[in-house]
């Protein structure tokens, strides 16, 4: 119970927690919205790399934005599969607050600032998306789907170094 209220609470503070994703075949509640909440976070991280690729400074964070782009669009294939063998109703967009913090971000666009909001927002997605696979590999009812996570882990670690190697590459002033 209590991994069950901690992958809970990480969905919130993620801002990707949605609503019954519908009817699923061999998976439970935890399962259901962690897909729906990979998607979404998918959907995300899509549309900000693209956003970095336009309006970031720094060459680091516009190419941070690209992997992410290309790498979340791949893993987003593999969780609509799998969504669609398991008959797991997917959101059709992002959170609300997802929309709203990449629009905050977006009003610094061109300027160092945009890169370190940008960051740091990537950041800590990033961390609480890790701990989020971590929870759906170890407690997940159905085994493709912890497989799904564990599969995602080190491609979202390896998301996390590029963040943060942006980030110690960043002027002091703009850290």
């Amino acid at each position: 119970m209590r991994m069950r209220h901690r992958a809970t609470t990480a969905l919130a503070v993620l801002t990707l927690a949605m609503g019954p994703a519908g009817t699923a075949l061999a998976t439970d509640a935890l399962d259901d919205t962690f897909l729906g909440a990979v998607h979404q976070g998918n959907m995300a991280e899509i549309a900000a790399g693209g956003d970095a690729q336009k309006n970031a400074v720094s060459v680091c964070v516009r190419e941070t934005g690209k992997v992410l782009v290309r790498d979340h669009t791949l893993l987003d294939e593999g969780v609509r599969e799998l969504s669609r063998k398991l008959k797991v109703a997917l959101p059709r967009s992002v959170t609300p607050k997802q929309e709203q913090e990449l629009k905050e971000i977006r009003k610094k666009a061109r300027t160092r600032a945009y890169d370190n909001l940008w960051l740091r927002a990537q950041d800590t997605a990033h961390v609480q998306t890790l701990d989020l696979l971590d929870a759906e590999a170890a407690h997940g009812k159905d085994a493709t789907v912890r497989e799904a996570a564990k599969k995602a882990r080190p491609i979202v670690a390896k998301h996390l170094d590029m963040v943060r190697d942006c980030m110690m590459h960043m002027p002091p002033r703009h850290r």
